[in-house]
């Protein structure tokens, strides 16, 4: 029986927050990646700057994202083990500062290797910090039975950055140079994100006395159990993870889905500026692209709550493949209307993946290990997003076009599907998820008010 001071003091704290505390962290979640991406995956804005500040060759160019994205990818499995061992909240903060710091160096670069430090390196680190590893973590804490629609929510922050700041870095180009909207965007993601992330003041809702899924039955942890460690179950060491077969699955799926999207996401502005369209309307095809994304993952993330994950997420590799088509086959002197069904198509799918897969590799590895397990298989993320860019410009180099660096990416598309198969077949509808136990006589129940039993 729960004392009467408790109780009282229960019911008064849900009078005062009528919002549950695991939505603040979805909703903080959403716009840190909102944020992170934004001004990350503004990079293909700065790129055709770049290649004119500098007459660099476009693989040299695109060669700086393809080192972000390997450097995040390299670091995910350290990210992962100090998720485990310190907690997201406590980590998030660094990767603010040097997100930050690396963008406002960029805007000093002199030279190519200037560059790779700034933003391969340095900014690199602080996207891999903020990132999906901790973010999937700190959600799966939090949702249970809506593990894939909050995740989904959360990533389509990813989509909304780009729609956001992909627009306005071109018109920060335009006025100030890419110098400056380089310092600008480092100096507004350290101003944006620090505060942001002090709202995610928990790990687990436990530790609070709350249950996952924004219920508000009271789960009450032992006096001798630290909050870290609340109802967190041993689950899958990682030398067993590292011999199954879905964990390889995941793997290839992680690396073959990054190495279609980034071939066509970074070189798009340029291919479509190459065919004669204006620079404004290839910056605002990005931007589409962006915003749909951010409908797409949410879409496609309670799409896998209702029918499972691996229809939601072969239908999303469908629509990829069929906007690539027609980027393929785009020509110069091609109505306009064109550009925007690619963006629908390719754009409604882009980063749908992210939530759903992120989400069954939580279900498939959740337990104390999880954050080791998840950041090893997000390094081929990394490698896969790294060998995309620089696939893409050293292809165009060769030829002259992108038509062979699209059809490479076409075929990745295949792979990834078909490696997600491997890694989720045996689960072809939602599981059941395991709720943590709530003591008797402290809230047992299982609706959404708030239910005190004594």
């Amino acid at each position: 029986m729960c004392p009467d001071w408790e109780r009282l003091a229960v019911e008064r704290s849900q009078l005062r927050l009528r919002v549950h505390r695991g939505w603040v962290v979805l909703a903080a979640s959403f716009l840190t990646l909102g944020t992170m991406y934004g001004v990350t995956y503004a990079f293909p804005v700065f790129f055709v700057a770049l290649v004119g500040a500098f007459g660099w060759s476009r693989a040299s160019t695109a060669s700086v994202f393809s080192v972000n994205m390997l450097v995040a990818g390299l670091s995910a499995p350290l990210v992962g083990h100090l998720v485990d061992r310190n907690g997201p909240r406590r980590i998030l903060p660094w990767g603010a500062v040097l997100l930050g710091t690396g963008l406002v160096l960029c805007a000093a670069i002199q030279q190519l290797w200037h560059l790779w430090i700034a933003f391969g390196l340095v900014a690199a680190l602080g996207g891999s910090i903020l990132g999906p590893v901790a973010h999937t973590a700190l959600l799966s804490n939090w949702f249970v039975r809506s593990r894939g629609s909050a995740i989904g929510i959360a990533f389509a922050g990813m989509g909304t950055g780009l729609f956001v700041f992909s627009p306005l870095a071109q018109v920060a180009i335009d006025r100030v140079g890419w110098r400056g909207t380089f310092a600008l965007t480092g100096l507004l993601s350290m101003l944006v994100l620090l505060p942001l992330i002090s709202l995610c003041q928990r790990d687990r809702p436990e530790e609070l006395g709350l249950a996952p899924d924004g219920r508000w039955e009271r789960v009450r942890p032992s006096a001798t159990t630290p909050p870290s460690s609340v109802d967190t179950p041993e689950g899958v060491s990682l030398p067993a993870a590292l011999r199954s077969a879905r964990f390889w699955g995941f793997v290839f799926c992680f690396f073959f889905t990054p190495v279609s999207m980034f071939a066509v996401t970074t070189h798009q502005v340029a291919h479509v500026v190459d065919l004669g369209f204006p620079t404004m309307t290839a910056v605002n095809v990005l931007g589409a692209v962006g915003l749909l994304s951010s409908v797409g993952r949410v879409l496609f993330g309670v799409l896998s709550d209702r029918i499972g994950p691996l229809g939601a997420a072969s239908a999303s590799y469908v629509s990829s493949g069929l906007g690539i088509l027609i980027l393929l086959q785009l020509a110069p002197g091609w109505p306009v209307g064109w550009l925007y069904l690619y963006a629908l198509l390719f754009g409604i799918a882009f980063g749908a993946r992210g939530p759903i897969v992120s989400a069954m590799t939580a279900d498939a590895f959740r337990g104390r290990h999880y954050g080791t397990i998840f950041g090893l298989i997000h390094l081929s993320n990394g490698v896969g997003a790294a060998l995309g860019p620089w696939m893409g410009g050293a292809l165009y180099d060769a030829t002259g076009s992108y038509g062979l660096a699209f059809g490479v990416a076409l075929v990745a598309v295949g792979f990834a599907c078909l490696s997600l198969w491997v890694a989720g077949g045996w689960q072809l509808t939602t599981p059941t998820p395991t709720l943590p136990r709530v003591p008797p006589g402290c809230g047992g129940g299982t609706g959404r008010g708030l239910r005190i039993s004594g």
